[in-house]
């Protein structure tokens, strides 16, 4: 397993390299990633026995990823997630395996059998995956539990960023495919269209929330050694990351990205150090995302979307999953009043009641 130990390390590292301390909350975080969102197309054994063996021979540690700890430091975290990992034995079994590009040749002249109404982005947070990069499009194959060899592909369709949904078998069960995929994922089923026989089309589900782009002055901030935040930059959230703000809604109330009622009783803004308010962003799918904290120089209202434009941003109230407040207060942003009024719209589309969201505007109208 020594081959994978530089590509295993490095993700770990990579998702870590912003904590300041590697304690028991950042082992615990990791060894269930590895568990349940493996890297690449290995699988959780092959990702213990590699770290195994990797501290067993004590390989040296890669460097792609610059991290401020000791080397010691950084093999006694590694050792820690190995323990975890053994405690936490029997592993749960994935609803899915990422199958490597050579299987793609399965593929050719498949008919495509179903129409995801998201873009690759969201598809790959909901999978948990990452899709690879190909000269004709982006794709992702996968094996499901029953058996099923489906593949994703991207920049199939030039009216629209949907992703096709394709088997490597005809036949196979359209409606079953797209039922497992959807209990396997957090794709819901009415975002899969399957496809006619003479491969119509199908209506997008759903438009797109108009977006605004951060302010001018803070376009490279999260590069070390910017100018903007005096020696220190803003962390940027990747694909995976970002899944950990995402809120959802269901039976009425918003949770956090652990499945619980969200509350920001205990949360903190740098406009509200009293308590009670967290950060948030809107994205163009109407997809919210927050965090109890809101760091000067460290982690701001860009940190969610990468410096990505934002449907909504602002400040947001919630107890035990009811929504309180929404606020317009961003400096990034700076969104105008029709973008906080998205962000309301698109909470009351997801089946929250609004009527009783108190909302206060602090950029121009």
């Amino acid at each position: 397993m020594s081959e994978y130990w530089s590509g295993v390390v490095d993700a770990i590292f990579y998702y870590t390299q912003f904590e300041r301390e590697l304690d028991e909350r950042v082992v615990e975080r990791i060894s269930r990633a590895l568990l349940n969102e493996p890297i690449g197309t290995l699988t959780p054994e092959q990702e213990y026995a590699t770290l195994a063996e990797g501290l067993r021979s004590n390989a040296p540690l890669p460097t792609l990823v610059t991290m401020p700890q000791r080397d010691s430091e950084l093999r006694d975290f590694l050792a820690r997630v190995v323990t975890r990992l053994d405690e936490l034995r029997p592993w749960p079994e994935l609803p899915f395996a990422v199958l490597p590009d050579d299987h793609l040749d399965r593929f050719q002249g498949a008919r495509p059998m179903a129409r995801i109404h998201l873009p690759d982005r969201i598809v790959q947070e909901r999978l948990g995956r990452v899709f690879h990069a190909s000269p004709d499009g982006a794709f992702l194959l996968l094996r499901l539990r029953s058996g099923a060899v489906i593949g994703l592909f991207c920049d199939v369709w030039d009216d629209s960023d949907d992703v096709m949904l394709a088997s490597a078998s005809s036949e196979l069960d359209p409606e079953q495919i797209a039922r497992e995929l959807a209990e396997s994922s957090r794709i819901p089923r009415g975002e899969i269209t399957l496809l006619t026989a003479d491969d119509v089309a199908a209506t997008i589900a759903g438009s797109l929330y108009e977006t605004t782009p951060i302010q001018q002055r803070f376009r490279g901030e999260d590069q070390p050694g910017n100018a903007i935040w005096g020696g220190k930059h803003v962390r940027y959230l990747g694909a995976e990351e970002r899944r950990e703000f995402e809120l959802s809604a269901h039976d009425g109330r918003l949770y956090n990205g652990l499945g619980l009622p969200y509350d920001t009783a205990t949360a903190q803004t740098l406009w509200t150090p009293q308590g009670g308010r967290a950060i948030f962003v809107m994205d163009e799918y109407g997809i919210v995302y927050s965090a109890p904290y809101h760091l000067l120089g460290e982690f701001h209202h860009s940190s969610f979307l990468a410096g990505a434009p934002a449907a909504g941003a602002g400040e947001i109230a919630v107890r035990a999953g009811e929504v309180l407040l929404i606020s317009d207060q961003s400096s990034h942003y700076r969104p105008v009043r029709r973008f906080t009024a998205q962000v309301v719209d698109s909470l009351r589309n997801q089946g929250l009641d609004t009527t009783s969201i108190r909302i206060e505007y602090h950029s121009p109208s």
